[in-house]
């Protein structure tokens, strides 16, 4: 498996469809892929993708160990205040992301000291290369207009770019496509269902339904 950014546009989608034992949420280039997720659930945006902000609009420099975005502010809103909860203090767009990437920073050096003081050499004193090499990439420093954050309900636009894991497709034999076959009617029949749950399906619906999926045994 790889993982790539493709775009959006690019995407042809899937549904109930099994490669490899894995089921797939659709095909680029021919080629079958899952989704690479955010620590939320979300789509996972590309290195370089604009996105926007209640803050401003940035851009996605990189992710964290706990798969959340790093992304840098290059246009501040105007309109974006943030008022202390004791009402003390007003901050615009700029001087409150300064603010949360000083807190994060202060986070981030207390995490530094910590695992140095667990992982240096006891002759040296110091971390070595693998360790700081560790260190650096997870324990990454912000600049002044950088946040770490996730995305909720994001509404990416068509020639967005996102994160996926492409799936190696191998020659299957017979016995191989007969189960994938199998298995592909049976989780289409299971999302049916979900979808249908909570309806009041009319009866001869019910009845076709049933009918497509007769032969599909669910315990395999």
């Amino acid at each position: 498996m790889t993982v790539q950014s493709v775009q959006i546009n690019s995407i042809t989608p899937a549904i109930a469809t099994i490669i490899n034992d894995v089921v797939i949420d659709g095909f680029t280039d021919g080629q079958p892929f899952r989704y690479v997720r955010t620590d939320n659930g979300q789509l996972k945006p590309a290195i370089g993708t604009t996105v926007q902000l209640p803050y401003g609009t940035g851009h996605v420099v990189g992710y964290t160990e706990s798969n959340r975005l790093r992304i840098a502010i290059t246009e501040f809103s105007e309109d974006f205040e943030f008022i202390t909860a004791d009402e003390t203090d007003i901050y615009d767009a700029e001087e409150y992301v300064a603010m949360v990437s000083k807190t994060y920073n202060s986070g981030v050096a207390s995490d530094r000291e910590t695992f140095t003081r667990l992982h240096k050499s006891e002759v040296t004193g110091k971390l070595s290369q693998r360790n700081q090499d560790r260190m650096d990439a997870s324990m990454f420093f912000l600049a002044d207009n950088e946040v770490v954050t996730s995305l909720t309900d994001y509404p990416f636009a068509s020639t967005d770019s996102v994160v996926v894991q492409t799936i190696g497709m191998e020659r299957e034999t017979p016995k191989e496509r007969r189960a994938r076959i199998k298995a592909e009617r049976a989780l289409a029949k299971r999302l049916a269902n979900a979808m249908l749950e909570d309806l009041e399906m009319p009866e001869d619906v019910a009845s076709e339904i049933d009918a497509e999926f007769a032969d599909v045994d669910m315990d395999f």
